[in-house]
């Protein structure tokens, strides 16, 4: 059927419910901090210039917005889509599993029902590599590319001069346990199940955190930033029943992390432009799962020290990042650092700026993320028999489409 614009509208289903309420897609400057919203923000403006609203999902969930048609996407939220799906004004659009299988076990153990009900879903790696055990149902899966905020450097601050050694910018967080008690409907009629996280042991990243963390206060050279170091023993029992876990390697560790901690920030561009170097350590080591970490550090002119994607030079050149993978241990990584020239730490610099303005950095592109979706969203409306004209891609997008998957 021939549809206006004015008969589409898109809703997603945002990570959390602070951003409901359309704020989304708001200028609010606590949720918005440095930034980040703007992949978003840049969607909404590209989908209204061609008449498509655009709003958080629980607009659609609660009536107060609906239109003729509704195409429903997710990042990575699960409680809204099955109720959605049985909607005969609903289209399903996108689903985005932006958490790894250590932070969320869930989204993968649900892989198969995403699969069945979305018309595609974007995960790190295509391959199965690193969630093996959840899930064989591949046919509509897509390469996800984390969307950036920024297309270059940030010149205010990559040009600081003024820069401490080291420093970790991170929130204090542990992943579920290896069985969690999660509430819904098991096979035996029980409100409860146990939700295994298999890849827990050998991959998960957080620990290695707290390791070099420690390693490095020793030597006196690493500043602390973000939210929870400063934990008491009693904010985390009473958070214990549900995170499930309890934090051994921090509480056993939490002397040393204390004497480096220097509080939370506002602005973790502006506290990464105070340091030469930079932990980034990614939350899993699985190939493919490249977050904004490094990203960060590029655009404020910080070099990373990155462990995580296995297949990390596919995507970013070795010559912008320090590869904890060439180490040991903590202790010759430190002596590397300290033996880097200017020259050295110039030519990491430079060569993250020129990455930043290359061919291979534009798949992590805010702009390529919301041609993306517009490419999805009429390939997903055209299969459900509606046609909207006005809504298209560049003579580009499917030959560049096709490089990525």
């Amino acid at each position: 059927m021939n549809l206006s614009s004015k008969d589409v509208m898109v809703f997603f289903d945002p990570s959390s419910p602070e951003y409901y309420d359309d704020r989304l897609f708001q200028d609010d400057p606590l949720l918005n901090r440095d930034n980040c919203l703007s992949p978003y923000h840049e969607l909404r403006d590209s989908l209204l210039e061609k008449g498509i609203q655009v709003h958080t999902a629980d607009r659609l969930l609660g009536g107060q917005l609906t239109a003729q048609c509704n195409a429903y996407c997710s990042l990575g939220i699960l409680a809204n889509y099955k109720q959605l799906a049985e909607r005969a004004d609903v289209i399903m659009g996108s689903f985005y599993v932006m958490e790894p299988p250590v932070t969320g076990p869930q989204l993968y153990h649900e892989l198969s029902g995403l699969t069945e009900r979305f018309s595609k879903v974007y995960v790190h790696n295509i391959e199965g590599v690193g969630y093996e055990r959840y899930s064989s149902q591949q046919s509509n899966l897509r390469k996800f590319f984390w969307p950036q905020v920024e297309n270059g450097v940030i010149e205010s601050l990559w040009n600081n001069k003024d820069r401490g050694f080291l420093t970790m910018v991170s929130a204090n967080k542990a992943p579920p346990p290896y069985l969690q008690v999660r509430r819904g409907q098991n096979p035996i009629g029980l409100r409860i199940f146990l939700n295994k996280n298999p890849g827990l042991k050998d991959s998960e990243l957080y620990s290695e955190r707290i390791r070099a963390l420690v390693a490095l206060h020793s030597l006196g050279t690493v500043d602390l930033y973000g939210y929870g170091w400063d934990i008491s023993l009693y904010q985390i029992l009473r958070n214990l029943p549900y995170s499930q876990s309890f934090p051994y390697m921090y509480w056993r560790n939490r002397k040393a992390l204390r004497a480096i901690y220097k509080g939370a920030v506002e602005s973790k561009y502006e506290t990464l432009s105070r340091y030469r170097f930079a932990f980034c350590f990614e939350n899993m080591a699985m190939p493919g799962y490249i977050t904004e970490k490094i990203f960060d550090c590029f655009f404020v002119g910080a070099i990373p020290i990155y462990l995580g994607a296995p297949d990390i030079v596919k995507y970013i050149p070795k010559g912008c990042f320090v590869d904890m993978r060439d180490f040991d241990d903590y202790a010759r990584l430190h002596a590397y650092l300290l033996d880097l020239s200017d020259r050295d730490i110039s030519s990491f610099r430079e060569t993250a700026r020129e990455y930043l303005s290359s061919e291979q950095y534009r798949p992590f592109t805010k702009e390529k993320f919301v041609e993306q979706f517009e490419a999805d969203l009429m390939e997903t409306l055209k299969a459900n028999g509606v046609s909207l004209p006005g809504l298209g891609v560049s003579k580009n997008s499917t030959k560049e489409r096709s490089e990525v998957e």
